[in-house]
C-alpha cells in the first residue's frame, strides 16, 4: 500500500474520531449528531431517507436514533408523499441543534476560513474527485 495513502486513511480515521469525540462532549450519540447535522443543512421537514443517504449509517441505526429522539421530544415525524417520512424538529430539538451542531459547524468554518481561497478550492476539488472516483469503483466491484 502506498505510504501517502496510509497517511490519508489515518487522517480520515482521525477526523471521524474527532467527530465522535465532539458528539460525546456535546452529550449526543454519533447518529444523533448525523441526524441533527442533516437537519441543519436541509431544514426541519426533510425526508428521513436523507439521513441514510448522507451519513452512511444503516437504516436500523437511523430508525433507532429517530425513535429515541422522538421519545425525548427532540423531533416528530409526519408522513410524506408515498412511503417517505418527514422529520421535524420540536422547539427543544431546535435548541439542541443550536447548542450542539452549530458549535461543530463554527469549528469547521473556523478551520476552513483559516485557509486561503486557493487552498479551500483545492481541498474541495481533490476531496470531490476522490469521493466520486471511489464511489464509482466501489459500485463497479
Amino acid at each position: 500500500m502506498n505510504i501517502a495513502f496510509k497517511e490519508y486513511y489515518y487522517l480520515l480515521s482521525q477526523i471521524d474520531s474527532s467527530y465522535h469525540d465532539a458528539a460525546l462532549k456535546l452529550g449526543i450519540t454519533d447518529s444523533e449528531l448525523d441526524i441533527l447535522y442533516s437537519l441543519s443543512i436541509h431544514g426541519s421537514g426533510c425526508y428521513q431517507s436523507t439521513f441514510y443517504k448522507e451519513t452512511g449509517a444503516t437504516r436500523s441505526t437511523i430508525n433507532s436514533s429517530i425513535r429515541k429522539m422522538e421519545k425525548a421530544g427532540i423531533l416528530y415525524l409526519e408522513p410524506g408523499p408515498g412511503r417517505n417520512t418527514r422529520v421535524f424538529l420540536t422547539e427543544d430539538g431546535q435548541k439542541l441543534l443550536e447548542d450542539t451542531i452549530h458549535k461543530v459547524i463554527r469549528i469547521e468554518n473556523e478551520i476552513f476560513d483559516s485557509w486561503s481561497p486557493e487552498e479551500q478550492q483545492m481541498y474541495m476539488h481533490l476531496s470531490r474527485d476522490f469521493a466520486e472516483k471511489f464511489a464509482k469503483k466501489v459500485h463497479d466491484l
